[in-house]
């Protein structure tokens, strides 16, 4: 509408003037300025009282209005006397927030319940009405609305803030609303979860609030254009980030309990516009309108029982099986249609706007009708007054007639209502048919709030306000942006001193020196946060300023100036006081991208960020330079010097520089991972960088600022790092071990405990040595590297006194020597330190300790160059907790040599006598030698050793709780510990609880600690990373997790699960990382035609542990069927399979045969690799020797890979590990490129013989060859070829096998009902899929739409049994709605109690196929009796048992291999060997249950053969289902 004279403006703003006057104005407290909320005072409450949120909503309407007033040429003075009102009342609502100061200094300490401000408070006084404990007070969203309006009020022109006081006290509140991410409030509605039992929960409408809020006051001057820089307010921006994101990966769910909330149309629209993805914004209103939207209004949310009719009035909570009566009758509010117009005000969307200003217009009372409306605005509160009972109308548009009395103004004024609810007589009605029946306004008229914001819309509609005016800040622009962030980040690279800069220029790496970015200084990012402690510090309020808190990679990614001198800080990221994490260089890579394009993509500030890196000698290793110990001898220092040069330099892989300083030469190209970056000097980047003024520390007389940053940059430019993250708090750890287990590596000591757990746990757990066959080598060709970031001062320096010489107390690690043993029990693998013959370690069990020693013969090698002090030293049993052997541990501990024997006997000592108990023979506490062996093997980069010592110490990684919050806040419910011990965290935690979780949980490993950590720091990287990745998981087991990555170990090594666990400990963090992400990578799994991601990082090189065999038909694989060994046979069941199990390309379904063609040019024939199968190309042709490895039984593809013999024995040695792993019978296929002779060993030849070469000794330099082998063959019956380096390249070599003759040989081997001897008829996916739903398992993934299905089922039936579980249909359904958090949280709960995660993810599919039956069948329903998944899934393996093995091959039935039962078949396996067929009984089901489970599990989702195909036939023959033929 839009109004030309000036007279007629004047009308209608006249008009506004006396409406905003008689509603809202004239209810203002002329003492504090509060508005109540209501008059009204109804058995649903008093609302005289004045709301802080319904307060600030209150006011814009005179906001607008005075706004508006601005325009013209006003002489009555009403702008000015409407722009007061507003300051009165926000001054108002600041004095009763100031005068609870204290509770916000406590709250920024604690996030307590009841250390927060009060959310209402007495509109005549401004006291608090009611106490701590007695509402829901914790409202962010409330305090974050006064912030947006003040900002925006401010921005405006108004002057609220007068003081500098009011200043740090508004800087105060930024503090206490600045972690709304991860502080679970009572939200909008007062109540936190929906049954109103006063549990807090994260609400997003409260974090959208916060995130405008912290957008809109941040670098707001409170005191207008005549403010300074101490009146200016600050917000980091890493905390808006932090809110934002979380905010984005939460909408449109508003809470756990609520699964959509309308008050999420303030926080999409008007009046914090906090969403800046447009279709996350259409789909969270488009929800809203769906599920809430009604004729007069929206709901608040589903099954709301507010002031309904059914509501028992007598409680304020509500019985978790009444909520359902609520369902259909929840209360419409006329509120949220006033949103909506504003929204289309705001967006030019007219059609939006019209729609609901006609949906609205019925809903409206008009205040003529009303027989005494002055009852409705007196601001003259009696605390007698009983209440009203106006006359309202039973039906939109409904007015009653007016009459003359006094009471009533002369002029139409519309008036709001606060809701309306369907009276008792249409309940019934409008259960049945929903929107069909009137409602009735109810007493609360008008709603105050409602018309403030009708009243405002208005103004905008009309064209007396524009919404630039109402919204000087902007924000209505956030959701409008076209295009992704593409920020240029600025990276500085400083050197650590000149010798350092000088060896990088050598490189072609530029740098610069401290010295050389002068007057720049830079800083370490302490400084940063300890200066930003001042901020909003006021000793008359009490308040301290903001928590010392790190800062993010934002805040350290500008420059800040103070008074004039400009002053840069490094991330604090690149610290290694994070744990031992950012030791390893490869992590510290991948962290270092991950920031980048976070900084990228959450940029939002004027100028480029620019990122300074510190390059030290540490992270490039410099060891020349260390600068270890400030007052050592010179004996001390050569003797640290050698000692690391023994350990480090012994192996060129272990020396490599080249990956971190690689990574930061690749920047120089401009681009990093897609993240556009420009490397230059510092002093060039200032004119384009982000500056951030700290101007206001000037006025801070009570903080050395000054000294504050130049000591950070001090300690920048010649720190000694510091002491990780320790937690002094200890406590009694337990340690790994079983009997009789095997040892990978060549460690002589076996740490032994009692197993209490079958298959799931941590058990049977063996300390290794360092492997020197295959030192450096890392998992699956990621080498550690030895450039990782050092400590460069030992931990134990708080230990000595001032002037006390700092020396290591320990003998320094020696390598260990290799015995060969004939034969043994394999616990013993032969590496012997001098003195030391064999220590056991077992844990004390319930009754009395035992001591228990074992022996072993020795080789020539167990002559000692030191006697036992003792003489008795050639075996020793230890318990843990016994003290008997103290001093025989604490005599070898000081002849050690050994860092694994040294953190063993630690750990013995440590659990007698505590980490304070003092060793004599070594002068030193044992917390003071287990930091010291930390330090040592850190630096050694011996991860086992290194994860167990920090373990013992009970190191927590500082930024643990940002991970875990990270994840809790994206609906990601976290447990660390197992079984009884297990923790759920569904909400962020502190520190010191999490520390006490993590090393109070009773792991079997004490290494277990530090990998739990690990993962959750790598599951929070991922999830702000790519947290499409965690689609369908709401469960996050850090314990089946880490099983995940054991089996993922287990089936790649096909070693057992001792074996892939001890693996997994000797990974660097990297790796660690690496593998979980495979893991994470969901589906894919059983699609994949990559065999692992990890391989191609390297040049095939193998793990150590790749030596161990396998063994195909391995009872404790299979398992046996019993239910006390279930378990564990199907979750190792997959180390049975091959390696890769990749289909062998171009296979048809009925094509039996494989045609293989090689060929081979060295350097001077072409140089090139070929490998063909069936004509496909093998991508696989580095330097050396190329191999691919067909498994020809099983019919799969399960190895690709090239070793470089060219250039490193260690290949060679990788080549010789892997044909000594292969099964006789593999097809091998050989083919070397440029040359592969040059670093051949002599352990390499002899494999390829294996493999039937005879070609071996005619090899020479650069010479071209190539062979199609196969294991176990004689030499010379490979086909071979061969050609000198000049003669060209090889002819191409052509062979053709017949996969059915590979597999009926196998078949006579094998006993029938074995694995192999029935993979070749029976449908299976080679192991892809097993691998998939065991991690699937791990990861509790489901898939879209699942619980929402599960919800449907369970409403129908009468609940689901697993075992002697039960999920029970009622109170959850009547408490739940279908997408409701805490629904899938107890539909997760009752599946965890399945602890085989293959087993899972069938009873998941199990549930999705009994949802699809009723999808496709709608007359179909299940009874409503329980339903039993584990009886229909065991009906499911029945039937497939009895199809493919009882009635088809081998069985009583006749049937051709892959037929329908029933065909002709010769029997096969046993029965083929002795011409007879096994009897009935012995190949049941009952009797093969293990097996038949296993492979079952390896079965297809989908096709007339899949698990969904045998789970429906088992479904609709064993549930009770009822059709309507209609």
């Amino acid at each position: 509408m839009q109004y030309h004279s000036q007279s007629s403006v004047r009308k209608r703003l006249d008009y506004y003037y006396r409406s905003v006057n008689a509603v809202i104005l004239n209810r203002q407290n002329p003492t504090t300025g509060l508005i109540p909320a209501s008059v009204a005072v109804t058995t649903h409450g008093d609302y005289r009282d004045a709301w802080v949120r319904d307060n600030v909503y209150s006011i814009m309407a005179v906001f607008g209005l005075s706004l508006a007033y601005r325009r013209i040429d006003d002489d009555e003075g009403r702008a000015y006397e409407l722009e007061h009102a507003v300051v009165k009342l926000m001054r108002g609502l600041l004095f009763c927030m100031m005068r609870q100061a204290p509770k916000i200094e406590q709250f920024k300490k604690t996030q307590g319940l009841y250390d927060c401000l009060h959310a209402k408070y007495n509109t005549a006084t401004g006291d608090t009405v009611v106490g701590d404990s007695e509402w829901g007070h914790l409202q962010i969203d409330a305090t974050s609305i006064f912030l947006l309006a003040l900002a925006q009020m401010t921005a405006s022109g108004m002057l609220i803030i007068y003081t500098t006081d009011e200043v740090d006290f508004i800087q105060n509140l930024v503090f206490y609303i600045e972690r709304a991410y991860r502080t679970p409030d009572y939200g909008i509605w007062e109540r936190g979860n929906k049954i109103n039992h006063g549990e807090p929960e994260l609400n997003s409408s409260s974090i959208g609030m916060a995130v405008a809020a912290l957008q809109s006051i941040n670098g707001i001057n409170l005191f207008g254009s005549r403010g300074g820089p101490s009146s200016v307010i600050h917000v980091l921006p890493d905390e808006i980030t932090r809110n934002y994101t979380t905010l984005h990966s939460a909408l449109p769910r508003e809470s756990n309990s609520k699964e959509i909330d309308a008050a999420l149309l303030s926080v999409i629209g008007f009046p914090a516009f906090a969403v800046g993805d447009a279709k996350l914004v259409k789909r969270t209103r488009d929800e809203i309108i769906e599920k809430l939207g009604g004729k007069y209004g929206c709901k608040r949310f589903l099954r709301d029982g507010h002031q309904t009719v059914l509501e028992n009035t007598s409680r304020l909570h509500y019985d978790a099986q009444e909520l359902n009566i609520f369902e259909d009758i929840e209360c419409e509010w006329p509120l949220f249609f006033t949103y909506f117009i504003l929204d289309g005000l705001f967006s030019d969307n007219a059609d939006q706007v019209e729609e609901y200003r006609t949906k609205l217009e019925p809903l409206i009372i008009d205040s003529a009708t009303l027989l005494d409306f002055g009852q409705f605005i007196s601001d003259s509160i009696s605390e007698s007054d009983g209440g009203r009972s106006p006359k309202t109308p039973t039906s939109p548009g409904f007015a009653t007639p007016a009459s003359n009395n006094e009471g009533k103004l002369p002029e139409h004024i519309p008036l709001i209502p606060e809701l309306y609810y369907v009276p008792s007589h249409l309940v019934e009605a409008e259960k049945q048919n929903n929107h069909s029946q009137a409602r009735i306004a109810n007493d609360n008229l008008p709603l105050v709030w409602a018309n403030s914001l009708h009243t405002l819309g208005n103004l905008i509609y009309e064209n007396l306000l524009s919404v630039a005016e109402i919204d000087p800040l902007g924000r209505r622009f956030n959701a409008r942006k076209t295009h992704s962030n593409d920020t240029i980040v600025q990276v500085v690279l400083l050197a650590e001193d000149a010798n350092l800069q000088s060896m990088l220029n050598m490189y072609g790496l530029e740098t610069q020196t401290m010295e050389q970015v002068h007057p720049i200084t830079v800083s370490h990012p302490q400084g940063l946060k300890e200066v930003y402690a001042a901020l909003g510090r006021n000793a008359k309020l009490g308040l301290t300023g903001r928590p010392k808190r790190p800062v993010g990679s934002l805040g350290t990614s500008r420059l800040y100036r103070v008074q004039g001198h400009l002053y840069a800080f490094t991330p604090h990221f690149m610290d290694n006081e994070e744990f031992y994490l950012t030791s390893d260089n490869d992590y510290l890579i991948s962290i270092f991208e991950q920031e980048l394009a976070f900084v990228r993509q959450y940029w939002e500030y004027p100028g480029r960020p620019t990122m300074v890196v510190l390059l030290t000698h540490a992270m490039l290793g410099g060891l020349a330079k260390s600068r270890t110990f400030n007052s050592q001898t010179d004996a001390e220092a050569q003797r640290l010097t050698t000692w690391r040069k023994s350990s480090l330099g012994s192996n060129p892989h272990k020396d490599n520089k080249r990956n971190l300083l690689n990574f930061f030469m690749t920047l120089r190209s401009g681009v990093c991972n897609n993240v556009r970056v420009r490397l230059g000097r510092l002093s060039e980047m200032v004119n384009t960088s982000c500056i951030e003024s700290l101007d206001f520390l000037v006025t801070k007389k009570d903080i050395d600022w000054l000294g504050i940053l130049r000591g950070a940059a001090d300690r920048r430019k010649g720190r000694n790092a510091r002491k990780l993250g320790l937690n002094e708090r200890q406590t009694q750890a337990t340690t790994p071990g079983a009997s009789g287990s095997r040892t990978p590596g060549n460690h002589r000591w076996s740490m032994r405990r009692q197993s209490s757990s079958i298959g799931m746990s941590f058990a049977s757990l063996v300390t290794p040595a360092v492997n020197t066959d295959a030192e450096g080598d890392g998992y699956f060709g990621v080498s550690p590297h030895a450039t990782a970031a050092e400590p460069s001062e030992p931990y134990t320096q708080k230990r000595y006194k001032k002037g006390q010489a700092k020396a290591f107390k320990l003998k320094d690690h020696e390598e260990p020597r290799v015995t060969r043993k004939g034969s043994g029990t394999g616990l013993n693998s032969g590496i012997m330190t001098p003195d030391l013959v064999n220590l056991e370690i077992s844990e004390a069990p319930n009754s009395e300790p035992v001591l228990e020693s074992m022996s072993s013969p020795l080789g020539e090698d167990e002559d000692s160059d030191e006697s036992s002090p003792d003489g008795s030293m050639d075996s020793l049993g230890l318990t843990l907790g016994d003290p008997s052997n103290m001093d025989a541990a604490q005599n070898m501990l000081s002849i050690s040599v050994n860092l694994y024997d040294q953190v063993d006997l630690l750990q013995y000592l440590l659990s007698c006598q505590g980490p304070d108990y003092f060793v004599n023979n070594l002068d030193a506490t044992v917390q003071t030698l287990l930091e010291e062996v930390y330090f040592k093997s850190l630096q050694l980069k011996l991860w086992s050793i290194v994860r167990q010592a920090a373990g013992l110490l009970n190191k927590v990684v500082n930024s643990l709780t940002i991970n875990i919050t990270d994840l809790v806040i994206r609906q990601k419910q976290v447990t660390i510990g197992s079984g009884p011990t297990e923790h759920f965290i569904t909400s962020p935690l502190g520190p010191d609880v999490l520390s006490q979780m993590i090393y109070d949980g009773y792991f079997d490993d004490v290494r277990e600690g530090p990998v739990v950590q690990e993962v959750l720091i790598y599951l929070g990287s991922f999830i702000r990373a790519n947290p499409e990745m965690f689609e369908g998981i709401m469960r996050l087991r850090t314990h089946f997790l880490i099983i995940a990555l054991r089996e993922e170990i287990s089936r790649l090594n096909s070693c057992d699960e001792t074996e892939a666990v001890e693996h997994l400990m000797q990974l660097s963090p990297f790796e660690v990382k690496s593998l979980l992400g495979t893991v994470l990578s969901g589906p894919t799994l059983s699609a994949n035609a990559t065999n692992m991601l990890l391989r191609n990082q390297s040049s095939g090189r193998l793990s150590p542990t790749m030596s161990a065999r396998r063994t195909l038909s391995n009872a404790s694989l299979a398992g046996d069927g019993g239910e006390s060994s279930f378990s564990l046979g199907i979750a190792a069941s997959g180390a049975s399979v091959s390696l890769g199990t990749v289909p062998i390309p171009n296979m048809g379904s009925s094509t039996t045969t494989v045609t293989f063609k090689v060929q081979s040019g060295g350097y001077h024939s072409g140089s090139f690799s070929k490998i063909l199968i069936n004509e496909s190309t093998m991508s696989v042709s580095s330097r050396g020797i190329n191999m691919v490895v067909i498994d020809p039984v099983q019919g799969v593809l399960i190895e690709a890979v090239s070793f470089d013999t060219h250039i490193s024995e260690d290949e060679s040695d990788d080549l010789a590990r892997l044909v000594d792993w292969l099964q006789p019978g593999m097809i091998v296929l050989c083919s070397a490129k440029d040359d592969c002779f040059e670093h051949l060993t002599s352990a390499a030849r002899l494999a390829l013989k294996q493999l039937g070469s005879e070609r071996m000794a005619d090899l020479r330099y650069r010479d071209s060859w190539c062979l199609i082998g196969e294991k176990g063959a004689e030499p010379g019956t490979a086909l071979e070829a061969h050609k000198a380096f000049m003669d060209g390249p090889t002819a191409v070599i052509e062979k053709t096998i017949d996969l059915n003759q590979y597999k009926a040989k196998a078949d006579v081997q094998d006993s029938f009902p074995s694995r192999s001897a029935i993979v070749a008829f029976v449908p299976n996916s080679s192991g892809r899929w097993l691998r998939r739903r065991k991690n699937d398992g791990a990861l509790n993934r489901v898939p879209d739409k699942f619980y929402p299905r599960v919800w449907h089922i369970l409403s129908r039936s009468a609940g689901f049994r697993v075992g002697s579980h039960v999920l029970p249909r009622d109170p959850i359904i009547s408490e739940k709605t279908p997408e409701e958090f805490n629904f899938a949280l107890a539909v997760e709960n009752f599946l965890g109690v399945i602890l085989d995660p293959a087993e899972r993810q069938i009873a998941v599919e199990t549930l999705m196929v009994i949802a699809k039956i009723e999808d496709r069948n709608p007359g179909m329903e299940v009874q409503p009796e329980v339903i039993d998944l584990q009886l229909i899934m065991r009906e499911a393996m029945s039937k497939f048992w009895t199809k493919w093995v009882v009635n088809g091959p081998g069985g009583r039935g006749q049937g051709i291999p892959g037929g329908a039962p029933g065909s002709k078949v010769v029997a096969t396996g046993a029965s083929l060997a002795t011409g007879s067929k096994p009897a009935p009984e012995e190949v049941g089901f009952e009797h093969h249950e293990g097996l038949a489970r296993g492979m079952f599990y390896d079965l297809p989702q989908e096709g007339k053969e899949g698990t969904f195909a045998y789970l429906a036939r088992a479904a609709l023959k064993l549930l009770p289902y009822s059709i309507d033929l209609e």
